[in-house]
């Protein structure tokens, strides 16, 4: 699991040394983490300083943490609906958000504070090519 942050506040967002200090905060006196079996929890910085996340400009740590990853979370209205409802990723994707602009509520058919939940099964159309 890679937990992704951006290094600079922006709005409400907790940041990359914040969350650092959360996941600290999370671990018993032997340094593993309270309620989970495996160690593998991994933070890395975005790369982005704004409430969205342009998929373009990820950090090179993130990038390399996520090239072999299973499922795809972006939580938030501005990653997960603004910018990224319709990116396409190379594993399965979970796009989670409260719509809290009018103008995006109306933009999908929906009414303002509906939540959206988003998932996108990848499709491996060369694979699938490839075998028939």
């Amino acid at each position: 699991v890679v937990l992704a942050a951006n290094d600079l506040p922006s709005i409400n967002d907790v940041t990359y040394t914040e969350l650092i200090e959360i996941i600290a905060k999370l671990k018993d006196e032997n340094g593993k983490l309270l309620g989970v079996d495996t160690s593998n929890l991994l933070i890395a910085n975005s790369g982005n300083d704004l409430p969205v996340i342009d998929l373009t400009r990820v950090s090179q740590e993130l990038s390399y943490l996520a090239s072999d990853t299973d499922l795809v979370v972006l939580e938030g209205m501005g990653r997960g609906l603004e910018t990224n409802l319709y990116a396409q990723f190379k594993c399965d994707s979970l796009k989670i958000a409260m719509v809290k602009h009018q103008e995006v509520a109306q933009f999908l058919g929906g009414r303002l504070y509906d939540c959206v939940i988003k998932y996108d099964e990848f499709l491996d159309y060369q694979h699938i090519r490839q075998s028939n």
